[in-house]
């Protein structure tokens, strides 16, 4: 079994590459487990509903120009097209890449006490299909 040590994730933002500006990324999917249990039956039964999905980036806060502030501040309260993969070499069977829109719906520009390191943690809701490409 082949072991992954993330060290090398490429995460792009609307074309723009911010993975040197990322200390951590979580792509989480969901599927609503919707109760179809009938009488008679000895067991819960279940189907899957409406699939969902989120994406947790935790930036390290940059302001320059092309840098995370200048291509994140932009797309509040838009849909941004985000592109996650686990290395940064090209889409394979073990190099997935997912793709989906992100709800820039959340924006943190400043934040931390003296001394702190600036970052910036968000969390944003997937909207319609979450794509993996292995090609």
């Amino acid at each position: 079994m082949a072991k992954l040590l993330l060290q090398d994730v490429k995460v792009t933002i609307n074309g723009t590459n911010l993975s040197n500006a990322i200390k951590s990324v979580e792509l989480s999917l969901s599927s609503d487990a919707k109760d179809v249990t009938a009488f008679g039956d000895g067991w819960i039964n279940r189907i899957s509903g409406l699939k969902d999905g989120s994406v947790k980036i935790d930036f390290f806060q940059d302001f320059g120009a092309s840098a995370v502030e200048a291509t994140v501040f932009p797309l509040f309260g838009t849909l941004a097209s985000v592109v996650v993969l686990p290395t940064s070499g090209t889409p394979s069977v073990t190099n997935p890449s997912y793709t989906f829109l992100a709800l820039v719906n959340a924006h943190m520009p400043v934040a931390g006490a003296v001394g702190d390191v600036a970052t910036l943690s968000v969390t944003w809701p997937t909207s319609g299909t979450v794509t993996k490409a292995t090609a």
